[in-house]
């Protein structure tokens, strides 16, 4: 039996060795792309490819399943990262003809950064942390519902970009972690950093159109009357209201779409002569949108209101995906936390900064 084994370990080594010295294989220039070929030729079998102990184990396995799968083969086993005129190709390393359900495939680490490193114009982005939530609906299977009633609403009444509308709110309240005060070794103060205590929340309001078009803005302020300090802000483009909590509940957002949206909405399409045309609102299914009241009046009016599909916003939401990283960046770069600790101190320093970073946005 002994015998027997390693006749034929020294068969296979002989046939590997004819075969990769042959005319048919020298035309991949690679040993580790000529020795799968081989393999897969069923020239060898991959015992002997691995019984070489040219190239690990790992390498000649990865190399053989890249070959099955129709996909080059880099230095390492795994498929190569297409360059040249062939880059466009690149997306072919997520297979488009799996089924829409199928896991992502993604491509390897080597090939991402060897597109960067040949494409100075692209650069590599800093991994996010992402809850639970938000994972489990970043697939097709959960937005493709979503988005197949977008395209059966837009293919029925083809609405017009400046009848598509977003509302969306984001926070106000100025970041800490990045804005620290510094106590140096030659100061006689103790050596560790302070920073300035968390600001109460605030809500920013917006409605924009598809065509770019915004609609007056709403700040929540969580007091139970307006700051006078915060009264030179107001304009016929902002509103401030002290809510007493600073975040949207039912009834503000009542009084927002009642008051503020809605009017805006039928005065610009009258102004356009587009008042037999269908209105598409989009906005996050949020608690305070649960009011029958409010969607009569819109549907009075041919309003048509599509929610996302929850915790799916860091997808689907427009201003979420655009405008409002804007305004946080603004407002993030441009605030600077007051000495003093005092609530009036706090909200000079943000409504400083407020009205920049709205128009930015």
């Amino acid at each position: 039996m002994k015998i027997f084994t390693e006749t034929k370990f020294k068969e296979g080594q002989k046939k590997l060795q004819r075969a990769m010295s042959s005319r048919k294989y020298r035309k991949h220039h690679s040993r580790l792309d000529r020795m799968a070929h081989i393999v897969v030729d069923g020239v060898v079998r991959i015992t002997d490819a691995i019984n070489s102990k040219e190239f690990s184990r790992t390498g000649i396995k990865n190399a053989i399943r890249s070959l099955r799968k129709g996909r080059p083969v880099g230095k390492v086993g795994r498929h190569a990262a297409v360059v040249g005129e062939n880059e466009q190709k690149i997306e072919n390393f997520i297979n488009d003809n799996d089924d829409e359900d199928a896991p992502f495939t993604a491509v390897s680490m080597s090939a991402a950064y060897g597109l960067v490193k040949r494409h100075p114009e692209l650069k590599t982005g800093t991994p996010k942390n992402l809850d639970i939530n938000r994972l489990a609906v970043s697939c097709r299977s959960v937005l493709k519902p979503k988005y197949k009633t977008l395209d059966e609403l837009h293919e029925k009444y083809h609405y017009n970009p400046a009848l598509i509308k977003n509302i969306d709110e984001s926070s106000t309240r100025e970041p800490t972690d990045t804005k620290r005060l510094v106590v140096h070794t030659a100061d006689t103060k103790p050596g560790f950093k302070k920073e300035p205590r968390r600001m109460i929340n605030s809500t920013f309001v917006a409605a924009v159109e598809a065509d770019g078009y915004a609609f007056p803005s709403v700040i929540l302020w969580p007091s139970v009357k307006l700051p006078e300090e915060l009264k030179s802000l107001l304009s016929p483009m902002l509103e401030i209201w002290a809510n007493g909590r600073g975040w949207m509940d039912n009834e503000c957002f009542q009084r927002y779409a009642l008051t503020v949206l809605l009017p805006s909405v039928i005065e610009r399409r009258k102004r356009m002569s587009l008042e037999n045309e269908y209105i598409l609102l989009l906005l996050d299914s949020h608690v305070s949108r649960a009011d029958p009241s409010i969607w009569r009046e819109f549907q009075k009016q041919q309003v048509d209101v599509l929610t996302f599909f929850p915790h799916s916003t860091h997808i689907c939401q427009p201003l979420h995906r655009g405008v409002f990283a804007v305004f946080k960046s603004e407002l993030t770069n441009r605030f600077e936390a007051p000495s003093s600790s005092s609530s009036s101190s706090k909200r000079a320093a943000i409504y400083d900064v407020l009205p920049q970073a709205i128009h930015t946005a």
